[in-house]
This record gives C-alpha cells, structure tokens and sequence, in this order.
C-alpha cells in the first residue's frame, strides 16, 4: 500500500490567496431551510450521555466524542445543506475564497491566468451571474474579494477596483503612490472607522489602506497588521496568521479596531504524533465559533479545531469521519466564512464539491459528531493544543536499559497569557496484566512557558503510557488530554530505534531496515513486494530485461536501483534473517502476465536483474494471498502460477528456495488442492497466513483456529508430498488500537512466537515490524512510525531472545490446570537452563510449581524483567500467571513439573443443563459446559426475550448433582474488533432445586481479564446463574458488556446504540470448582 504523504506547503505569494472574506457592511442573514432539520437558530436534538468506559482510552478527554450515537439520532438528515451540487464544475473551478451579502455567496475561483466570480443565491443557491477577468501579464491573480452589494472588490497590482455584475468596472483605486508595493488582498473590514467598508493588504507594508464602499480612500494609514494572512471575524475583530519564523506560525489577534490583543501560535511543522505540541501548519480560515465561543480554525486539510478564545483547544473535527447527522466532508483548502448564524464552506463527495451551509445549531452538532477512536485518528485529535504537548529526549520514546526514562510537558511561550487557568493533571500507566509494573499520578503546574518534568514510576522493563490533560483550575472542566507511550528495554535488548538505517514508512519498513528489525525483534524474516504494475509497465509485451524500470525496485537510489537490496541482502546473509522477495501481490499486471502466457518468463527476466545487482538474494514468492487474489482453486493456482514461478526462479538462480503458498488463513483445503496439483515439488518452503477472526488470539479460537488448523495442513502434506515440508509463517499480525488490542498485540506475539515453534513453524513475518497502515485504519505494527516502540516488539524481543538457540519446545499436559497452557524448552546450544513458559486464557490466577530436588528458578515476565524465585525441594510454589507469557529458568534436566493452584479438580458444571434468557438463532447453549467451549464461535444472547430487548442477559447451568462450590469461572469472547465482553457480572447460587436464588459475587471490573473467577465462600448449589446488569448509553437501556475493546468498552462510533442490543452477551464457557 502506498504510504500517506503530508500536506504540501504553499508560499507567501500565494497565501492571501487564502483570506476569506465575510462582507460585514449591509449583511442580513438569510434563512435557510434544511429538509427534515430544525428551524434556524433552534437547536438540532443533543446526544443523551454516553455512560463511562470500563478502561481509560490514554489521550482521550471526553469518551463520549468517541462514542456511537442512539439509533434515532444517528439516522436523522444530516445538518449541512448542499447549496451547490458542484461548484469545481463552474467557470475557473473550485472557488479558492467566498464572500456574503444579504442574499447572495460569492465565490472567487482563480488560476494562473484568470480570475472568476460567480454568485449563488443564499436562499437556494440558484446561480445569479458570472464573470471571469483574464491576469494582466505580470501581475498576480486576485485570490481574495470583497462582496458590497452589487459590486465585487477585487486587487489588481497596485490597485483596487470595484466591479458590478457583469465584470465591469465601477471604480478603480489607485494606491501606487502610497508606495507599500502590490495590493496582496482586501478584506471586509473597517477598523471602527466611520465610512470605511473594506481594508487594503499591502505586501510591502504592514499598515492599511481603508475604502469606502465606493472606492473612494477614507483613511490612508490604517492600522498596522502582522505581515501574514488576515481573518476577518463577524465580530469584527482580527485574526493574522503570520508565515513561518524560526518554525513556529502564529496567530495574532486584534481588536476591532485593530489593537493588539493578544496571540496564540504553534509549530508550523508536526513534531511527531506520540504526545507532541499540534501543529499549526497553515489554517485557510478562523471563524467565530457558535455561541460565540471562540474560534473554529480550519484547515488547510482535515482539521477544523475549536478553541476558546485564547487559543486553548476545546475540541476537534477531522473532516470526513463523523457519524451521524453531524457528519461532514470539508473540501481541503476550503473557504470557511461565517455570515450572522450561518458557515458557507465546500464540501467534498462522491458527486463533486459542493458549496454548503450549516447553522451555528447545526456546527454545533459538528462538533459533537462521535468519531470512531483509532491511533492515526488519535494523532490529529488527542493533543494537548497549539505549542504544548510531552516529549522525551529519546528516539521513538525508547529507553535502553540502564537509562533513566524522562518525559517532560513543553509549552510555547504564549501559554503565559493563560497559564494561571489551567493545570496539568497526569496518570502513567503500564501493562494492566503485569502486577508490579508501576505506575504514578499527579498535577503540575503549566508554565509560562517552556517545560516542566513529568514524575514517573521507577524504571522498568515494558511498555507504559502517559496520559496529562489541560484542566481549568477554577472549574475543573478538562479541556483536552494527550498521551504518550513510551517503552524501557530490558537488559540484552539491542533495538536502538534511533540507529536503524533509512527513515520509517508508514506503509512498512524498507528493505535494509526491515532486516535490521527483523533481526533485533528476533523474528528473523522479511519480505519485500515488488509492484509489478510499475517494475514492468507492459506485462503482455515480450519480456526483455530492457523492458524493466528498475527505479521501481524498493529501496532504489538515484544510479542505482538495486542499493536497498544488495545492502539487505548483505546484512541477511551476516545476521541469519530470512530475507525473500515477493513477485506478485495480485495486482493487475501479474494476472495479465498469467493471462497472456508471459508470466513465467518476466520471472525469470525479474530474478535474473535482482541477482545481477543483490547476488545475496536467493529466496523467493510468486504471489501473495493467492485465494483472495483471483485463485480460490489452489491446484489452478499451482498450476498457472506456482509451477511456471518455480521453473523460472530454478533456472536464473540454482540456489534459489522457493516459499509459496501464502493463502489468507489456514484454508486446508486449498492447500491440499496446491499440493496435490504438483506444489510438492515446486515449493521449498509451504508459506501460511494464519490470521484469525476478528483479531482473537490463537489460544481464543482453539483448535478452531490456527491450532488445529496448523496440525491438519501438517498432516495433509505428509499424506500428499510423503514428507515433511518446512513450514514459515509469511504473514500474521495484530492490529492494536484501543486500550485492549494495545496490551494485548504483546501477548499475541509472545504466546504465538511459543505455539509457532511447539507446531514446527519455523519462521515468522510479523505483519508490520514498523509503520502505521492497516485495514480499517487500524495499525499492526510493533513500532508505530515516526511515534514509538510497542508493548508487541518488547514482547518480541523477550520471546524470541529467550528462545535462541534452543531446540523446539513441546507442549507440557496442562489438562488438569483449567485455562492453562506451557510449553518447555531445552537449553541452547552451550546453555545451561531449561525454559518452561506458562500462561492462561486471559486468566489472572496461580499455578502450583513443584522442583523434586529442588531449584532457583529465574522468573522473566512478558517484557524481560527477571526475579528469582526459590523452589525447595518436593514443595509447591504458588506462581502468578495471567495471559501475559511468564517464564520459569530452572538447572538443565531439573525435574520440574505443574499441579495444584487455584482451580483444582473437577468442572461441577460439566455435563449440566443450560439455559438463558436469550439465544441467538442456531447457537447451542450446551457448548458452554463442553470440554473445548466456543473456541472461534462464541455463543451468542439473542436481542429479545418473549417480553422485548435482552437487556440484562443470563445464563443458567443446573448441576447434574448438588455440589459445593467457591469458584465460578466465566469465559468471554474477545473484545478486540467486533464482538463484546464481560465488563460487570453478578454470581448467583440455588441452593435447592426450585428453591431462592442467592447472590454470592459481583465482578466490577473485567475489561481486562477475558477469563475472569468469581470467588466467594464456599457453598452447596444445585444451580448456578451469571447475569449481566443493564446500563444506560445514550439514553438507550443495553447491557453492560464491554462493546469491543476499541473505546475503553462504550460502543465504538461506527455502531449506533440499539434498543434490541446490536452488541450483546457473547461466552465461550461457564466452569465451577469447589475447595481446593
């Protein structure tokens, strides 16, 4: 995928083309009606409460902004009104200013070479005339006006002039012999002076021309401006956005009558996303806010920001991802003008730009559109404001071990207009599954400028988050939040960011660097695609080296393509990381190869120019995802495509070893399909893509999932090829968004690195070492680009250096340790120790660990912080595990084993009856108490009981015979995409059959734990009953279940509020255990 690029910057000449002007003098603001909204001026129906998350989102100040709508409201007709279908269609294109009169918008479209002015009316936005004026040669195009009445003030070199409807002129200004140079814009405004309708911008000088409404000068030497672009409020007063000094844009603001009053500024360049000041780039329009709350500022792509008005931020809008009526798509570079209680803007969609309207009601529901909450989204909206944010002294926020972490709050210099306002509160945070992994809170004072340190808790190896918010100390009404992430290194970890060749890419790492972080996270592969569409722009042609541009090749430098593989290629072969290179993506240029019978050849061409300038390269991959590309017959794919790659890689590099395969997901029978169609013989290595569904992990969907799916294709391919076949995984990965998927990627990786190689698989992709690009705007990287180092690659970095060398390991029987599983491992080569790894279904619990002849044990968790622990001889040791891997180093040959903990003997609902209030059609509730569970299939409530919506779901489980129980333990589906969790349940007992039920146990607080135990006194039941309690959320009556993870458990925006729950009670399994 192509990475994204930032926004272009313009140049002083061109800025004032960016004035927008709002005609002040005989303005009236017109009624616009908007089919099915209300009146003018009466406010559209508010959103009710959004409720509170069951986990703080880090960075985020008001949940509700990211919190989805009640049905009703979000199906209401959207709040802007398109007033022009199309205006890129008129004469000159899409209008670069706007201005307002008492019935009409006028649209000032400009290129090079002309100037066009067109009207609309207000009321309906029928078009009233048009005139275009030809660029005299030598002079700049006008690219800002003035509207009074019926005549349009355009600047024209070192003139005004005054035109009427028709283009003509109804008066000229000379102003040459006020020597200030060219007129560089006009704007509707008149300093308070009598007579004055609009104000003359000079580009040599900072003081004001002021005209009358007829041209003629009613006051030479106005008021002095900052050099820069002027906004014109409807209050009259001024915002100047002066052009970049010494980095920083700032915005200065002016009374009326044109005194200074005060300023607010920003860094004119994005310092980085990971907590840094916001940016102020270069805004195309300020506004008066509804209510006359401050300013919204606009532009000049996506961000309209709301501030109050000293320039502290009190909320964003990203343009085009709203949901609901308050929804909008602003055009970038869009004019933004305001006229009495309406926004004129352009408005981007599928039928074109259109010109549109939206009241102050209506931006006030702009506003408050919920947005969904994602980490790219959080980087334009969770910041601290213009000129203040947190920073560290390290690169990608990563400190090695032994190094002290430092965070520190920075504020702009201006911050000291407001500074005695406001304070700054603070919350660090690490892994919620790590019991000792610190944390600390407090308030600091903002300075009046400049930086104040950030007490943090004391270092440790992991990941940690650093939430601060802008507080107003009189009404404690938080103001906006950010957060930054930042990760300590344990000791042996050489990641070092800072020394990785090249620069981040937000679609992936290039080849060198991709090596090097192959190698230092231990994962050891990497691929790099070829984009064939440009490698070879006619596929269908006779291939020929000739053909070929080469500039195409990742990596390539001016004079010589092949600099970024040969130097990846080279480093591979040193460090042992696997480096393949991948022909084909599915694209169009391989499948008119395939079609046209040339694809085998340009392989060989392709792999014959690789070699002859990386010779290092030796390993190979036709195609990616071939069954979601064109191929969902794999022997059709093994034959058109796999057979003719395999032939022509063979023949240009007879050291070449083919990794093929590479389906989306296990799908056993497409690769019985490939590999009974000849793949036996062409592959070298057999390429899987074990992802699962919706971001579980492979220990949630069981041998659903990847689990069994890996053993199957294991022995399919004995069956059909006769031997074995090695087996890497190409690509897999986790998206980590959201306070569950951010912790949760790290034990993915560590847990799955553990299954991989139990299962033989004996490499891994991880699906993105670095970068930011994902499905759905999701990220799966292990380091963010250009942000910082993920609790995923420490976890990586852990397993896999712990792993080194040492043979495979092997299961250890876990079946007596309910939700508990371990691997063991011998020692490497010259190694001393044994390695068990041990971790639970999301489970916070403890596991008896017994050393016969006794053994100091080396405990290291998750992110490589390591304590000892003493095991005497023939005793059990109680050890903490949760889902985060922990593992145990004994002597060589010690003879350890597992027993014993918490959950001990038999499950006393096995076998018993179930039932609930609710049940999805075709879901059978008995899977609850079945051995496996759900796995990959969690059983579902129902929306309704026979009485209306399921709003506090429960599941009942009569026991085969009474039995006396302390535990009950409630396994949930994952809350990591698109299905919900447990987040609050209650426990009740029957003590009798037929007889009272008995509340014994209430969980508040299991976001985090997807498998959670339910204690209380021991007790003899003959049932037992897990109910969910109802909760309210915008006003609606659902249950309270954790709606995903993505929004800290409140339902995510993309999914309105429904009154028959559209997310409701979703289980893999119920279990109970009496005294241990």
């Amino acid at each position: 995928m192509a990475a994204t690029t930032a926004p272009g910057r313009r140049r002083r000449a061109a800025a004032v083309g960016a004035v927008v002007a709002v005609a002040t003098v005989g303005v009236v603001a017109a009624t616009v009606l908007r089919p099915g909204a209300a009146e003018p001026g009466e406010p559209v129906p508010g959103a009710a409460a959004a409720g509170a998350p069951a986990s703080a989102v880090c960075g985020v100040a008001d949940p509700a902004r990211y919190t989805a709508l009640d049905a009703e409201t979000d199906a209401l007709p959207s709040v802007v009104t398109p007033l022009v279908a199309d205006v890129a269609d008129a004469d000159g294109g899409a209008p670069g200013a706007l201005a307002v009169t008492d019935d009409a918008v006028v649209a000032l479209a400009s290129t090079d070479e002309a100037a066009t002015v067109t009207r609309y009316a207000r009321a309906d936005g029928r078009e009233q005339g048009s005139f275009t004026l030809d660029t005299p040669g030598g002079q700049a195009t006008p690219r800002s006006l003035v509207a009074l009445d019926e005549v349009v003030a355009l600047p024209e070199g070192t003139d005004v002039v005054g035109h009427d409807a028709d283009g003509g002129e109804s008066w000229r200004t000379e102003l040459a012999d006020l020597d200030r140079g060219a007129v560089d814009g006009v704007l509707p405004w008149s300093a308070g002076v009598d007579g004055a309708a609009l104000a003359v911008v000079f580009r040599d000088a900072e003081e004001v021309a002021l005209l009358g409404a007829d041209g003629e000068v009613v006051e030479a030497d106005g008021p002095a401006l900052a050099a820069g672009v002027p906004f014109v409020l409807d209050d009259g007063s001024l915002v100047v956005r002066t052009e970049p000094q010494q980095g920083e844009i700032v915005m200065a603001r002016y009374t009326a009558d044109g005194a200074p009053d005060g300023e607010f500024a920003g860094t004119a360049e994005d310092d980085g996303a990971n907590g840094r000041p916001a940016h102020l780039e270069r805004p195309v329009a300020v506004v008066t806010a509804p209510d006359d709350d401050g300013y919204l500022v606009w532009g000049p792509r996506t961000r309209l920001v709301h501030t109050d008005s000293r320039g502290v931020w009190r909320g964003i809008v990203l343009s085009g991802t709203g949901h609901g009526p308050g929804a909008v798509s602003i055009a970038d570079l869009s004019p933004l003008v305001r006229a009495g209680d309406d926004y004129y803007f352009l408005s981007a969609g599928e039928d074109g730009t259109a010109l549109a309207t939206v009241d102050t009601a209506g931006m006030r529901t702009v506003l408050e559109a919920p947005i969904t909450w994602d980490l790219a989204t959080s980087y334009g909206t969770d910041r601290l404001g213009y000129g203040a944010g947190l920073e560290t002294p390290a690169a990608y926020d990563y400190f090695a071990d032994g190094t002290t972490p430092e965070v520190t709050a920075r504020f702009a210099d201006w911050w000291s207009q407001v500074a005695d306002d406001l304070e700054l509160r603070y919350r660090v945070t690490g892994d919620p599954t790590i019991a000792d992994a610190g944390s600390t809170s407090g308030t600091l004072d903002v300075p009046a400028g400049g930086t104040v340190d950030v007490p943090l808790p004391a270092a440790r190896p992991g990941a940690y988050e650093v939430h601060a918010e802008l507080v107003e100390r009189e009404s404690g009404e938080v103001r906006s939040a950010t957060c930054l992430r930042y990760a300590v290194g344990a000791p042996g970890d050489d990641l070092d960011p800072g020394s990785l060749s090249g620069s981040s890419d937000w679609g992936g790492a290039g080849p060198l660097r991709g090596v090097e972080l192959a190698d230092r996270l231990g994962f050891g592969v990497h691929r790099v695609q070829l984009d064939l569409s440009r490698l070879i722009p006619d596929a269908a042609a006779t291939p020929s080296a000739g053909a070929l541009d080469l500039s195409a090749l990742p990596g390539a430098e001016d004079g010589d393509p092949f600099a970024g593989l040969a130097a990846a290629a080279e480093l591979a072969t040193e460090t042992g990381v696997e480096l393949y290179v991948q022909l084909g993506q599915g694209g169009e240029a391989e499948h008119e190869a395939v079609a046209a019978g040339t694809w085998g050849a340009w392989v060989g061409v392709v792999v014959d120019a690789l070699r002859s300038g990386a010779p290092d390269l030796h390993t190979w991959a036709a195609w990616n995802e071939p069954n979601n590309t064109g191929f969902g017959d794999g022997g059709d794919y093994a034959r058109r495509v796999l057979g003719p790659f395999a032939a022509a890689v063979r023949a240009a590099d007879p050291d070449a070893v083919v990794v093929d395969g590479n389906a989306l997901n296990v799908v056993v029978p497409w690769y019985r399909q490939l590999l009974e169609a000849g793949a036996c013989t062409d592959l070298d290595v057999l390429g899987i893509h074990p992802y699962t569904g919706f971001n579980r992990s492979w220990d949630e969907e069981g041998t659903d999932g990847p689990l069994g799916q890996i053993a199957e294709l294991k022995t399919v391919v004995e069956e059909v090829c006769g031997t074995e076949l090695p087996m890497w995984d190409t690509e897999s990965g986790w998206w980590v968004d959201g306070p569950a998927n951010h912790w949760a990627q790290a034990q993915d990786v560590a847990r799955s690195m553990l299954w991989m190689r139990s299962l033989g698989v004996d490499e891994w992709l991880y699906f993105y070492s670095e970068g930011g690009w994902g499905e759905g705007n999701f990220s799966w990287a292990l380091l963010q680009a250009d942000a910082f180092v993920g609790p995923g690659a420490l976890a990586m970095t852990t397993v896999s250096g712990l792993l080194e060398g040492r043979p495979d390991p092997v299961a250890v029987d876990t079946e007596a340790l309910p939700h508990v599983h371990a691997v063991r491992a011998g020692p490497a080569d010259g190694g001393d120790d044994d390695l068990w790894a041990v971790w639970t279904d999301d489970l916070a619990t403890t596991v008896g660990v017994t050393a016969a002849d006794g053994a100091q044990a080396r405990v290291t968790d998750l992110y490589g912080a390591t304590t000892s622990l003493d095991l005497p001889a023939g005793a059990s040791v109680d050890l903490a595990v949760s889902g985060s891997p922990t593992y145990v180093r004994v002597p060589a040959g010690a003879d350890l084993a597992l027993g014993g903990g918490e959950l001990t003997g038999p499950d006393l609902l096995a076998g018993g009856s179930v039932s609930a209030s609710s049940t999805a059609d075709g879901d059978d509730l008995a899977v609850l108490v079945s051995p496996e569970g759900a796995q990959a299939a969690p059983w579902t409530a129902g929306g309704r009981t026979g009485t209306g919506p399921d709003t506090s779901p429960w599941v009942t489980v009569e026991l085969a015979e009474p039995a006396t129980v302390d535990k009950v333990v409630v396994s949930s589906a994952g809350i990591r995409c698109c299905t919900s969790g447990l987040r609050t349940y209650a426990v009740s007992v029957q003590t009798a059959e037929g007889g009272d039920w008995t509340e014994v146990a209430t969980l508040d607080d299991v976001f985090a734990q997807r498998t959670s135990v339910a204690r209380f006194d021991p007790v003899e039941v003959t049932a037992v009953r897990i109910r969910v309690p109802s909760t309210e959320i915008r006003g609606v009556t659902v249950p309270d279940v954790a709606h995903s993870g993505q929004n800290g458990g409140l339902p995510p925006a993309w999914e309105p509020v429904q009154a028959v729950p559209s997310w409701p009670l979703q289980l893999l399994s119920v279990s109970a255990y009496g005294p241990g």
